[in-house]
């Protein structure tokens, strides 16, 4: 009865439109006066939720992908990507897939790389006479990269809630944000000779020199955080911290883009972001403390065990879940409040969780890419003016391609698996 009258109010919360991390906190303090339970024990769990050594990454990448996106580096990226596969069919369109990819191994956000990249390229390739909507889709689609590709913000979150090294994550996020983009990239070029679209400019090697020149010292951060993780160099909190001061150098003394006023906005607009997350993690762990309290994971393991002994079938029945909820839900408490639900199921059935983690991350960018709460759609939305339901019909061919993806790796583990186990205790 009282998880009911918890479930009623967050929804009725959420319908009025009040933030989702408020909607939790007030829902799980509800239960805490209807219960009877101490309120003290409500304040140690909000307060020891995010005290967290691996936690201590996410504002460290947040504010290096803030420094750089701040820089303007966004323009040094696409003329870089325009250089490598402009020449094919579609290759404007190539060319934002590919700045996303390298855009991700900056950031770690979709929204963050939606909004650095958007402004620059959804007005070129409209001038090349694409569509408005499909540039945008594809802006959002592609910035989904940056939550797949090292480093990212879900995977920092996953391993922190599931227990898992957020370094391994990193390193098994790879292969399949390669494979996304390739896998974007096959779709622009079916479309691209349906729609008759041409390349944006003829190669030149000269041209590709000139630009990987520009644009050298900003694609190298994302092979030193990788490189570092992999020969076991550093954490991965160490890892964002010298995240932070390479793309601080970089843009501020080399390129020379970055401006004291531009490093105050980026020291900010972190803050304001980490402390979203931050309160959304603290209160989410709070749920998370009540369903634990009332023998939630233990039931669902039993009822998924009596449904079903087969862990893929088990995996398949997860991702379908996890798109449902990402609908009303945003990521991070999707990653902080079912996850540890599912952890025992999975557990139980012999899967292992950094396989698990990258299913749940795919689960996150698919539910991401559609409304309401796609806030990359939102972003692109604001950026080209185009309505976030015409963007996300012409999202649905980069959807399809992602699903396709996430059961092809859901089958075939050892996509994810065999960078980890390359790294120093794999």
């Amino acid at each position: 009865m009282l998880l009911l009258v918890l479930t009623v109010v967050f929804f009725v919360l959420l319908t009025m439109d009040v933030p989702v991390a408020f909607s939790i906190g007030i829902a799980s303090i509800a239960y805490f006066f209807l219960a009877d339970v101490d309120s003290v024990v409500a304040a140690q769990q909000v307060l020891a939720g995010p005290d967290s050594w691996v936690l201590l990454a996410l504002p460290t990448f947040v504010l290096a992908g803030m420094l750089m996106n701040s820089s303007g580096i966004s323009d040094r990226i696409i003329s870089f990507t325009n250089a490598v596969v402009g020449q094919f069919r579609g290759g404007l369109a190539m060319s934002n897939v590919l700045s996303n990819m390298l855009m991700g191994g900056i950031s770690g956000s979709a929204t963050a790389d939606a909004a650095a990249l958007g402004s620059v390229i959804i007005p070129a390739m409209v001038k090349q006479g694409y569509r408005p909507a499909f540039a945008a889709a594809l802006t959002s689609s592609a910035g989904s990269l940056g939550i797949l590709i090292p480093p990212s913000i879900p995977m920092i979150i996953y391993g922190s809630v599931a227990g898992v090294s957020v370094g391994k994550m990193f390193l098994a996020g790879i292969v399949p944000g390669i494979l996304m983009g390739l896998f974007q990239m096959a779709v622009i070029y079916w479309l691209a000779l349906r729609e008759g679209w041409k390349p944006s400019e003829p190669f030149s090697l000269r041209n590709l020199a000139a630009q990987t020149w520009v644009a050298g010292l900003a694609l190298v951060m994302p092979f030193i955080i990788i490189g570092g993780l992999l020969f076991g160099v550093f954490t991965p909190t160490e890892a964002g911290a010298v995240a932070c001061v390479y793309g601080f150098a970089v843009a501020f003394w080399v390129y020379r883009t970055l401006s004291l006023r531009a490093t105050y906005k980026a020291l900010v607009e972190s803050a304001v972001l980490t402390s979203v997350v931050m309160t959304t993690i603290a209160f989410s762990l709070l749920l998370g403390w009540i369903l634990s309290q009332q023998q939630v994971p233990e039931r669902i393991t039993q009822s998924f065990i009596g449904l079903t002994s087969n862990p893929t079938l088990a995996l398949i029945l997860i991702t379908i879940l996890m798109i449902v909820l990402g609908g009303p839900l945003d990521a991070t408490p999707l990653l902080v409040v079912v996850v540890p639900i599912l952890i025992p199921v999975v557990k139980a059935l012999g899967i292992d969780l950094i396989h698990f983690g990258i299913i749940i991350v795919f689960t996150i960018v698919i539910s991401q890419q559609s409304p309401p709460v796609g806030n990359p759609l939102f972003v692109v939305s604001a950026i080209s003016g185009e309505d976030i339901f015409a963007i996300s019909r012409e999202n649905i061919p980069f959807i399809a391609a992602t699903a396709v993806l996430m059961y092809l790796i859901l089958f075939v583990p050892e996509i994810v698996l065999f960078i980890p186990q390359l790294a120093p205790g794999g």
